[in-house]
This record gives C-alpha cells, structure tokens and sequence, in this order.
C-alpha cells in the first residue's frame, strides 16, 4: 500500500520542461552588464544626493541658517526640518526615476530596434521573399547576432541561384529530352523543384 501511494504521489507531479537557473540569467553580457551598472551608478548618485540633503537640512537648522531659535518651540523645528528633508528627497527619488526612465527608453531602443529588424527579416524569409542585410547603428545590440542572420540569408540566395540554375538545365534536357518517358520523369524533377519557395 505504501509502495502505491509514493507510485501514484509520482506520477501525479508534473515535470517542468524548462527550468531557470543561475547560469541561465546572464545571456547578453555586455547589454546586462552595461544596464545594471548603469543603474547601480544612477543609485549610488541618488543616495549620495539624498545624504547631502539631509546633512545639509539638519545643519542648517541646528546653526540657524533660516531657523530662529530665540521663542521658537523645539518641535517646530523638527517638524520643519522634518518637512524640508521629505520635500528635498522626495524631489531627488523623483528626478531619479525621470532619470532612469529616460536611460531605460533610450537602452531598450538599443535592444527593440534590433529584434524589430530581426523580425522583419524573418517574416519576409517566410513569406519566401528574400530580404536585404541587416544593418544596425553602432551603439545597438546584438551585432554578432546580425552577422549569423546575413550569413544565413548570403547562403539562402547562394541555394537560390543553384536552384534556379537547376530548373533552367532542367527545362533545357526537358525541351531536348529523347522520350516521352524522360519528359514525364523531367516533369516531375520540375514540380519538385517549383515546389521551393521563390524569391
């Protein structure tokens, strides 16, 4: 009995087909590398930022510059220098984001511009147009990605001109064919031959 409840227990867990490891996460490192960086560095600048601010606050009110302290209540103070440190943050944290909302549009042009491209290409490859190279600006990504692709599609038009030069000798040795029954085999290379997507 509890040999068939671990049996059944075993059967019933389904087996994922693909499962993330940590090897996995890097798979473009100078894209990955680049933007993390970028980030932390963003980061780093915001928290210096943020620091001065409020070093900056907290001495200005503990040396009066702008506080009096002559008839003034101590908690009004802190509520002051409370209130000028969330306003000084909350407009660095802000300008922050903006910051790396910018990077992140202008660094994510640099990867969709390329899978666009890439795309495109692949969709006229199976329409059975041929496509012209891909060219990428300097600064995008996957360079070596779009040299694969090129090299494909130089050997896809390579096959193309073999084919069509096929079919033209075939259709030569059809017209000067000695029998009927060479004519009809010749016929049927023809079809096989057709049957291959165009450019």
């Amino acid at each position: 009995m509890d040999t068939n409840q671990r049996a059944q227990a075993q059967v019933v867990i389904p087996q994922r087909k693909y499962k993330r490891q940590v090897k996995n996460l890097i798979i473009h490192r100078p894209m990955q590398r680049e933007f993390s960086f970028m980030l932390i560095a963003l980061f780093m600048v915001a928290s210096a930022a943020i620091a001065w601010v409020i070093h900056q606050t907290i001495r200005d009110a503990a040396f009066g510059n702008g506080f009096i302290f002559g008839k003034v209540n101590p908690a009004e103070i802190l509520s002051e220098v409370s209130y000028q440190i969330i306003i000084r943050v909350t407009l660095i944290l802000i300008l922050t984001l903006i910051i790396i909302g910018a990077y992140g549009v202008i660094f994510l042009h640099r990867v969709a511009g390329p899978v666009y491209r890439f795309r495109q290409t692949l969709l006229k490859v199976n329409r059975g147009e041929m496509p012209h190279d891909i060219k990428l600006r300097e600064g995008d990504f996957f360079h070596d990605m779009a040299l694969d692709i090129n090299g494909i599609l130089k050997r896809l038009r390579t096959e193309q001109e073999k084919l069509g030069d096929l079919k033209g000798k075939i259709l030569d040795f059809q017209r000067n064919a000695p029998s009927e029954d060479v004519r009809r085999k010749v016929e049927e290379m023809k079809l096989v031959i057709d049957s291959f997507p165009k450019s």
